[in-house]
């Protein structure tokens, strides 16, 4: 499974990310709102709440790795 990151965020935040983004689906589920946005190309999950919060799901971004490097290695330039 892919790590998801998730935070909460305010009203006017959501108007600016639905406003911003391409809404590729929403549902109402009672009184929350759940809509399914692609924003610059990354899949984000928002959820309107009935008190005005919201929270918003993504994927999380892959870690960038570096290779390990043998600090004991040398490069003689006699070689």
């Amino acid at each position: 499974m892919k790590d998801i990151d998730w935070r909460a965020i305010d009203r006017r935040e959501l108007a600016t990310l639905l406003a911003n983004s391409k809404r590729v689906s929403s549902r109402a589920i009672g009184a929350t709102t759940i809509y399914r946005l692609d924003h610059d190309g990354r899949e984000i999950i928002a959820m309107a709440l009935p008190d005005g919060a919201a929270v918003i799901v993504e994927r999380a971004p892959l870690a960038k790795w570096r290779r390990r490097i043998d600090a004991q290695r040398t490069t003689p330039a006699s070689r």
